[in-house]
């Protein structure tokens, strides 16, 4: 009577346990008291929890978790076909899985066991992890086209969830963007530039997470933009400032006479107060002048055009040796007969 209520007692332990998930080694291998011993010690084999992971390559996934309570080992399991097979057991509490391909997401799942009387009892799976392997490093990275204000870069397809491009910014690589196509244009850059890229790949855990996995960085390539035919008021402005400093070089008579000029009705002490004094005030409706020299102008040939005008200006000085303010530049006017057209106007003005 006694024996059948251990046996009774030992049965019913044994599937608690197994609604629970552990596994108990089956009747036949033992006897009834040996297996009532092994059903009492599976019931403290307890759950792994804090299952996390480390990708360490494109090949190689380190899995971590808390110490299990009396636990004599682990055993790693990984998701292939929807189910979960063994990799491999292990008596601490990290495991790498390795030879695994690139870029590729995987789940695991571990569980702990004791060992009694030789046999394996184990406690709850964890829960399910989730994480994926590096990619490899992008190549083939290339400069396919430039614009004015565009470089297009292409590279060669791998396994990923996405590519990352990155510039060089004042020394620092900054991302700018991302595609999951093998090309991508850089736009809303500066005219007649260089500028540095560089791309790597990038793989997510899964769709519902942003834990990114990278490769390395490919080479970096180089570009620089194309000269731009639009002028810009910078460029116009540039080259007002330069061609009024070369005429100030070029004012003999005013560096000596400068003081005898009608003020303005503004007293002036320097010929640097005199100059400024001219330039915030005198325009070609404000002022005479004997001609207006006009030249086509490109950027390509931006500083060609600027050196025809120092020229008119060193011409300017030998014919009119009292000429005291020479520069004043602006857009072709209306009327103006010049040919082609665009072109910059600049007056001599006296």
């Amino acid at each position: 009577m006694k024996n059948g209520m251990k046996k009774t007692a030992a049965v019913v332990m044994a599937a608690m346990l197994i609604g629970t998930g552990a596994v108990v080694p089956a009747a036949e291998d033992m006897g009834i008291f040996s297996q009532t011993a092994i059903v009492a010690e599976a019931a403290s084999v307890g759950k792994v929890t804090g299952l996390k992971s480390k990708t360490l390559s494109n090949s190689e996934i380190q899995l971590n978790w808390s110490k299990v309570k009396g636990a004599s080992g682990y055993t790693v399991y990984m998701r292939k076909n929807g189910k979960y097979n063994k990799l491999g057991d292990c008596k601490g509490t990290s495991y790498t899985v390795k030879k695994l391909p690139n870029a590729t997401r995987e789940n695991f799942k571990v569980r702990a066991y004791k060992t009694v009387k030789g046999k394996k009892v184990y406690g709850e799976y964890s829960a399910n992890w989730n994480t994926a392997t590096n990619p490899q490093a992008c190549k083939g990275l290339k400069v396919s086209s430039v614009g004015t204000d565009s470089v297009k870069l292409s590279w060669t397809k791998i396994g990923c969830t996405n590519y990352r491009i990155y510039q060089n910014i004042k020394g620092e690589w900054k991302e700018i963007g991302k595609t999951t196509g093998t090309s991508y244009t850089v736009k809303k850059l500066a005219p007649a530039t260089k500028y540095q890229f560089k791309i790597r790949a990038c793989k997510q855990d899964d769709k519902k997470t942003n834990n990114n996995h990278y490769g390395k960085y490919s080479g970096v390539v180089t570009a620089t933009t194309k000269k731009s035919d639009k002028i810009t008021q910078a460029d116009i402005d540039a080259m007002k400032a330069e061609l009024t400093a070369y005429s100030r070089e070029k004012a003999e008579y005013i560096k000596k006479h400068y003081t005898e000029f009608w003020k303005y009705g503004t007293d002036f002490n320097t010929l640097e107060e005199f100059f400024e004094l001219k330039e915030g005030s005198v325009t070609p409706e404000t002022a005479s002048y004997d001609a207006v020299y006009t030249v086509p102008y490109t950027q390509s040939s931006l500083s060609d055009t600027i050196e025809v005008y120092k020229s008119e200006l060193d011409y300017l000085y030998n014919k009119y040796g009292n000429t005291y303010y020479v520069v004043y530049i602006q857009d072709c006017p209306s009327g103006n007969n010049v040919n082609p057209n665009p072109c910059w106007a600049v007056y001599f003005l006296y």
